[in-house]
């Protein structure tokens, strides 16, 4: 797990170069299953097209062999609507840490 995970996070900061990143769901709870996906909320300040930024993500992506699912949110708007936007920013939010940009 941890080289498929290094894998991803390398390819992700090489493209777009996030101020944090947090794994979330059962991999960062421990419960995961061989099929399970990595879930990850990519947060970068300052970005206008999150969508662009994600797809931009998902094509450096290709050719790992798991499943990846990327939220892209800026830090600003994730503590503007943590509490309002439901269970995946409260979940996420509940992940571990696995990078974030050194000043």
């Amino acid at each position: 797990m941890q080289d498929i995970l290094e894998l991803i996070l390398e390819r992700i900061r090489e493209v777009a170069d996030p101020d944090k990143i947090i794994l979330f769901g059962s991999r960062s709870r421990g419960d995961q299953d061989p099929h399970s996906d990595y879930d990850l909320l990519v947060l970068k300040s300052g970005v206008s097209n999150r969508r662009a930024l994600a797809q931009k993500i998902y094509k450096s992506l290709a050719g790992i062999p798991v499943s990846v699912d990327i939220i892209v949110e800026t830090p600003e708007r994730v503590e503007t609507y943590r509490e309002a936007s439901g269970f995946v920013y409260r979940e996420a939010l509940k992940g571990i840490v696995v990078y974030e940009k050194r000043e």
